[in-house]
This record gives structure tokens, C-alpha cells and sequence, in this order.
């Protein structure tokens, strides 16, 4: 998120997390101004900072979790962390297995050359189901996730959670989210989890 107005948003949607990118690189990129309203959110849901290279703290007291790719310090103890692998074509579960820092979840996205996140790259979805299956960490499936096509990954994955960034962004204008897509993006994925709990 980049402004309150769409934190706002998918809080009273329902959001189980709202994350907040600390990459310098990303052009979602939140600084040190923006602090102050992200501190005026409620204390639910979860707060998320998210980094490609974990090269520094986040703002003590105001994220409840530190997202990253590379730990270049574990400054976060590993029930704090959500460590992200991004699998390159070739790879298979295996691995990708011993790779993965200890972390309270992992998170899978689109492989990029370019960006650590937010490329709208989709994990294939074979291997994404069968890390779900063998990991013994919850797993987050990002990449490539929008509105029309969440609920049947959902359902072919059974991840623990979704993330989603570039696919409920208004076109051409990253960062600033639609708020229709916001809305239906949700609404997919609890009509995706309704079918595949009963």
C-alpha cells in the first residue's frame, strides 16, 4: 500500500494482512514520510514490511512482520519473518527446500531478473502445489494473482494465503490501487476458500 485511502479499504474489506515495500528499487517504494499514517492505521490486520534484500531494520513497534528475499542480518527472530523464493524455470521442490531461511511462512512469487517483487510474473502452479504439500511452514503464493484468475488458483493450490500488488493496481499507474479490483479480489478468494472447505 501507498496510501491510506487503500489501506483504509482492505481493512474494512477484510484483509488478513496489508504490506508496505521498504525496496528502494520498487516504485511502490514507501519512505520515511510515510510513517506517520501508517502508524494512525488499527492494530489489525497485520502489518507487513517488505524488503527484497533485508539490508536494515523496519520502523520498530510498526510492522508486525518483515518480508524478504535476501537476509543479509536476521535482524527479525524467525517467527518474524516471511522469506520469499522466487523459483526459476528449471527448479523443482526439492530445490527449492534447502534454500529457505527459517521463517514463521514462505512465500512464493514470479521469478524476475529485474525486480525482487511486483512484476506480475506468475509461479507455475504444479510446483507451487506441490511445495504447499511438502513444506512444513505455511506457504503464500504470490505472482501474477488478479481478480479473475485467484479463485481457481486457489482452489489448484490450496496455499495458506495470497498476496497481491500489481494485479488490483490501477493500469500504468503503480502502487495506486483500483478499488474495484481491490473489492473483487477479496471477494474471489473467499468464494475460493468457501468451495474448497466444504
Amino acid at each position: 500500500m501507498t496510501r491510506a485511502i487503500d489501506a483504509e479499504l482492505a481493512i474494512e474489506l477484510g484483509a488478513d494482512a496489508i504490506g508496505f515495500i521498504h525496496e528502494r528499487s520498487s516504485p511502490r517504494y514507501i519512505g520515511d514520510g510515510e510513517l506517520k499514517w501508517i502508524a494512525a492505521l488499527p492494530p489489525l490486520p497485520i502489518k507487513v514490511a517488505v524488503f527484497g534484500k533485508v539490508d536494515r531494520p523496519a520502523a520498530r513497534g510498526l510492522f508486525d512482520l518483515t518480508q524478504g528475499v535476501e537476509w543479509e542480518h536476521n535482524w527479525e527472530p524467525s517467527t518474524k519473518r516471511i522469506h520469499v523464493i522466487r523459483p526459476r524455470p528449471s527448479q523443482k521442490p526439492e530445490d527449492l527446500m534447502g534454500g529457505i531461511v527459517p521463517a514463521a511462512a514462505v512465500l512464493l512469487d514470479g521469478y524476475s531478473e529485474h525486480a525482487y517483487g511486483g512484476t506480475g510474473k506468475q509461479v507455475d502452479l504444479g510446483l507451487a502445489k506441490e511445495l504447499v504439500l511438502r513444506s512444513n511452514m505455511p506457504v503464500i503464493l504470490a505472482g501474477g494473482l488478479t481478480p479473475d484468475n485467484v479463485g481457481e488458483i486457489v482452489k489448484i493450490v490450496r496455499p495458506f494465503a495470497v498476496d497481491v500488488s500489481s494485479g488490483i493496481e490501477h493500469e500504468n499507474r503503480k502502487g495506486i490501487k483500483d478499488h474495484v479490483k481491490l473489492k473483487d479480489f477479496i471477494q474471489a478468494v473467499r468464494e475460493a476458500n468457501d468451495t474448497t472447505n466444504r
